[in-house]
């Protein structure tokens, strides 16, 4: 097998490292070398501590696109637009592809699904959810024998992170994101992580596979944990809660509803002990009732790990050629199957402001109870997630200081 890597940061390091590492295996198992005979790099003349690989580098993508000795492309370059044109045009000319890419995935899964199969070759991307977790592949698996109704997970390592410092070292949010960016946790721009994007595309790719739909990103709703505060995380502490930023999709009599936003678990469940870079995805299915999948979600050598197992499913044939998403007669319906309590933290000084919004939640019909006097802290009874975006959204007009999060049941 000859590869053609995109991409020499981070994850195409550790492509090369986990190859050269354990090539000796895979040629005694396999009876074939597996190597990497062209690497795509931004600079040729940047010093790298990697000795033998000066004449594998190139700055030119169609070098290694257009080589018919390439078998397979790993796409790690990141970003959108370029690494599609890459992918899309690597299964064009009869290559299999393995990528890292969940921005691609999130949104051209279906139509490079499609491409792979016409071409008769794979189109495989464990990596791009869960880092080192073996997820997609075992979860493509048991939709032969499972309906799925529910998938829901912790899968940001940087979000993850930075709640879990706020909430056990008592720090700020501005504070917890300034370790996880010094500690590697968080890029310069964290926006993607902190807002919900990176959930918001992983939970898209799991529920076009566990549902056997065609869910794109633009079907996710998302929000993120910028809003939460100190005080916030006291507050839930003292009430025995723990929050999270979470992905769940639903589906019910025929209908689909995805969305991600800060969760709150009590103390006593799974998943409010997942705590920094680490995931966690449950999936409730008929035969299965509930399958959990937990362990490290980013990392140079877990996520790597994830790309050589795709290509060891390319060296061995096992990759499912068949294996596209289909089109259901299941009806995405924005996030009216999320159903929940819902804490509400307000911070206003300013006393008819607090009464306006009461006035609000009571016109709305929510009954809800008071948790504190010094700020407006409620708990409201069962809503849907649509009826909190609608009061989010009055709060966000009357440019409110406020925090809002669903309460989980497990």
């Amino acid at each position: 097998m000859k590869i053609g890597l995109l991409g020499f940061g981070t994850v195409g390091t550790g492509v090369l490292e986990i190859i050269g590492t354990r090539n000796q295996v895979f040629k005694e198992l396999y009876k074939e070398p597996v190597e990497i005979t062209k690497i795509l790099v931004k600079d040729k003349g940047k010093k790298r501590d990697i000795e033998g690989i000066d004449g594998l580098l190139t700055t030119n993508a169609y070098e290694i696109l257009d080589d018919p000795t390439i078998d397979v492309i790993v796409e790690v370059i990141g970003g959108v637009a370029e690494a599609y044109e890459y992918i899309k045009y690597a299964l064009e000319k009869g290559k299999h592809v393995v990528t890292a890419n969940k921005a691609v995935v999130a949104l051209h899964m279906k139509e490079l699904l499609q491409l792979a199969a016409e071409k008769q070759k794979s189109f495989l991307f464990e990596a791009s959810v869960g880092g080192g977790i073996p997820l997609l592949k075992p979860l493509r698996q048991t939709t032969v024998l499972n309906d799925f109704s529910e998938i829901k997970g912790i899968l940001n390592g940087t979000s993850n992170f930075i709640l879990t410092k706020m909430t056990e070292d008592d720090l700020s949010f501005n504070e917890a994101l300034g370790i996880a960016q010094e500690m590697g946790y968080a890029e310069a721009d964290p926006s993607d992580d902190i807002h919900g994007t990176d959930i918001a595309r992983k939970l898209a790719i799991l529920s076009s596979i566990a549902f056997k739909n065609d869910i794109s990103l633009n079907n996710v709703k998302y929000r993120g944990i910028e809003k939460i505060n100190k005080e916030d995380i006291s507050i839930l502490k003292e009430l025995g809660y723990t929050v999270k930023l979470l992905g769940k999709a639903v589906v019910k009599n025929q209908q689909v509803s995805a969305l991600v936003e800060p969760v709150l678990f009590k103390n006593t469940t799974q998943f409010e002990k997942v705590n920094n870079a680490y995931n966690m995805v449950s999936v409730k299915g008929n035969n299965l009732q509930e399958l959990r999948f937990y362990g490290e979600g980013a990392g140079k050598l877990a996520t790597a790990n994830a790309v050589v197992c795709d290509l060891l499913d390319v060296l061995t044939k096992s990759y499912e050629k068949d294996f596209i998403i289909r089109e259901s007669q299941r009806k995405l319906t924005g996030v009216s199957l999320i159903l929940g309590k819902y804490f509400i933290r307000i911070n206003s000084e300013n006393a008819d402001q607090i009464k306006k919004v009461e006035g609000f939640i009571y016109d709305k019909g929510i009954n809800y109870s008071r948790l504190i006097d010094k700020d407006f802290a409620i708990i409201t009874e069962v809503v849907s997630a649509i009826e909190m975006e609608e009061i989010a959204k009055e709060f966000d007009e009357m440019n409110l200081d406020f925090f809002y999060g669903r309460i989980e049941k497990e």
